[in-house]
């Protein structure tokens, strides 16, 4: 792994958080553009694409609109693809694999957590830049904007961060990846076949409709059914 993949990794970590609320939001911070993003400049775009899949439809239903504050997709996809694909290269793998890419998925799904508690700080920060700019507002339009550039730090210096420590991460997550024994990496390709269901079954959990929480269990339930009978068939 190189030092220029783990700046990649920061600049496009940190401008997809920014872009998420504070500018343009042309939806590229969702996590299937963002990990093909992430997987095309580090060199893997399918490995990328692989992670941002499970991930866009688990969080379809979150909208981040006024003062709703969702779990950060953003910054899980950011570390999950970034991870996932920085291992697959170091392993020498032509795309990252299923084993790999939920493995990725496992350990960095909790940063969506972390990344809305972050998240939540940030905002306080802009509001009190807020206020100042309101008091500046008079005869000093460029402080004003001074402000609100001041307000995009935030959420590009945390998502760069973490993007970064995913990268640093990733010769961690490829040791790992190396020693699995193939019978547990079977058992993952296997989860990651019900990672995939049921992420499609919270998709339809999104829908606003009252029947969309029985469609969910039933499509989750036919996905566990049918990679059980593959295993006994085998």
């Amino acid at each position: 792994m190189h030092a220029w993949q783990v700046l990649v990794a920061a600049l496009i970590g940190g401008a997809a958080a920014v872009e998420r609320k504070g500018a343009l939001q042309l939806m590229l911070s969702r996590p299937l553009p963002l990990g093909a993003l992430l997987g095309y400049a580090l060199g893997d775009a399918r490995g990328g694409l692989l992670v941002g899949l499970p991930l866009e439809l688990l969080f379809l239903g979150a909208v981040n609109l006024g003062a709703a504050l969702p779990d950060n997709e953003t910054i899980a996809t950011s570390c999950a693809a970034t991870a996932a694909v920085l291992a697959g290269r170091l392993l020498g793998m032509r795309t990252v694999d299923a084993p790999l890419a939920l493995m990725a998925i496992a350990l960095f799904l909790p940063v969506a957590i972390i990344g809305r508690r972050l998240e939540r700080i940030s905002e306080g920060l802009n509001l009190l830049l807020a206020r100042h700019a309101v008091e500046d507002i008079a005869g000093h339009e460029r402080a004003v904007i001074r402000a609100h550039v001041r307000g995009l730090f935030a959420p590009f210096i945390v998502g760069a961060l973490a993007a970064g420590l995913a990268a640093v991460l990733a010769t961690a997550l490829a040791f790992i990846r190396y020693d699995l024994d193939p019978r547990l990496a079977r058992g993952l390709e296997a989860g990651w076949v019900c990672l995939l269901g049921v992420s499609g079954a919270a998709a339809v959990r999104a829908i606003r409709d009252p029947r969309a929480p029985y469609f969910a269990a039933a499509g989750a339930g036919a996905i566990a059914l049918a990679v059980g009978l593959l295993k006994v068939l085998r």
